[in-house]
C-alpha cells in the first residue's frame, strides 16, 4: 500500500472512531462521503441499495472461502473484516439517505431481544 494511502487511512481512523463518536454521526459521515464521491448523483431504488448490501455479504463469503486473506486495501485487516465493514457502510449510507435512525433502532432491538425466550422459543439454528 503506498504511504499516501496508509496516511489517509490513519487520518480516517482519527476522524471516524467508534469509541469517540456515535453510530448516528458515523452514519452521517458515511453518507456525506458517498454523496461527495458521486454515489447519489442519480436516484437509486431501495431494491438496488439492498442488493448492494447483499453483494458486500457475498464478497465476505468469497473471503471466507479463500481462507480470509489479508485485505489489499486496509491492512492489517482481513478480507472478511473489510467486506463486513462495507456491509455496514452500505447499510448506514442507505439509512441516512432514507432518514432512518439506525442507532436508536439498534438500541430498541437489543432491548427487545433481552425479553425473548431462549432461541426464540425453540427455533433450530
Amino acid at each position: 500500500m503506498p504511504n499516501r494511502d496508509r496516511k489517509q487511512l490513519e487520518q480516517l481512523g482519527k476522524v471516524v472512531s467508534p469509541s469517540v463518536i456515535s453510530i448516528a454521526e458515523i452514519q452521517k459521515q458515511i453518507h456525506q462521503t458517498a454523496v461527495d464521491h458521486g454515489w447519489w448523483d442519480k436516484p437509486r431504488s431501495d431494491g438496488e441499495c439492498l442488493m448492494l448490501m447483499v453483494c458486500e455479504l457475498s464478497e465476505a463469503m468469497e473471503g471466507y472461502r479463500d481462507g480470509n486473506p489479508h485485505s489489499d486495501k486496509i491492512a492489517p485487516f482481513s478480507q472478511m473484516e473489510e467486506e463486513l465493514a462495507d456491509v455496514i457502510i452500505r447499510i448506514l449510507d442507505f439509512a441516512e439517505h432514507r432518514g432512518f435512525e439506525i442507532e436508536k433502532a439498534i438500541a430498541a432491538k437489543m432491548a427487545y431481544n433481552t425479553t425473548r425466550a431462549y432461541r426464540h422459543g425453540g427455533k433450530v439454528a
